[in-house]
């Protein structure tokens, strides 16, 4: 999927590279090359995407702190299970609360903005913005967190107490769920903040417009090994 015209869309490869990739609809202006009009139409497209992925962003940063929440519950849950002064009747209601956490985690799990998932199970083709830089275009890719890992998994799959089903929690595998949902959070922010920097960026074109001053629309880029857009970011 990519963003344009400030909405996450389905690729369509039939369309020109502007229309698909940047605006979303086709460029009512004759003179695309030269027209003051549609350069400032362009840069107003691609502000309202990075918006748009900012948005995103903001919202999966909302359920991972809400995820968070959750996981700090089933490890005061196993805290619970394994102290000396709590009875089975005790350590009974530990393994409710961790179950209804574990549930409210997999329902976050399934948060959608604008109809796209912020969670994967495994690897997911990211979400990408066309941004212009020096010259040319590049592709901004917002990422899926992806929540298939060890220790999450383990806690999804897992109980506190009880001869239920699934794998009997330690500290080790709340420890290393909690790892893994930093990093998460972590390159949450990253993309938010590189977002942000692109957007501050296409906000000073944008004025520049405003102001008279010229800015040319980069050409549309052709078919490359890595796609029809550079990455810099992710081939580091």
């Amino acid at each position: 999927k990519v963003v344009a015209g400030g909405r996450i869309v389905r690729l369509r490869n039939d369309k020109p590279f502007l229309e698909r990739m940047v605006t979303g609809v086709k460029s009512s202006h004759s003179d695309q090359s030269t027209s003051g009009n549609h350069a400032k139409a362009v840069l107003e497209s691609i502000t309202s995407n990075l918006e748009a992925g900012i948005d995103m962003v903001d919202h999966q940063e909302l359920c991972l702190a809400k995820m968070g929440g959750r996981l700090s519950e089933i490890a005061l849950a196993l805290n619970q299970v394994r102290s000396p002064q709590s009875s089975d009747e005790d350590r009974s209601k530990s393994q409710i609360r961790f179950e209804v956490s574990k549930e409210q985690i997999r329902e976050l799990s399934q948060s959608t903005y604008d109809n796209t998932a912020l969670f994967s199970k495994g690897s997911a083709k990211p979400i990408t913005i066309a941004v212009p830089t020096h010259g040319e275009w590049e592709g901004i890719s917002v990422d899926r967190a992806n929540i298939d890992q060890p220790g999450l998994m383990t806690v999804d799959q897992g109980k506190v107490y009880g001869p239920g089903p699934g794998y009997t929690l330690d500290t080790g595998s709340v420890k290393r769920a909690f790892a893994e949902w930093r990093s998460l959070c972590i390159n949450n922010r990253m993309q938010w903040g590189l977002l942000m920097d692109r957007l501050h960026g296409a906000n000073r074109s944008l004025r520049n417009v405003l102001d008279g001053k010229s800015w040319s629309i980069p050409e549309t880029p052709d078919g490359q090994a890595l796609g029809p857009l550079r990455r810099p970011h992710r081939n580091n």
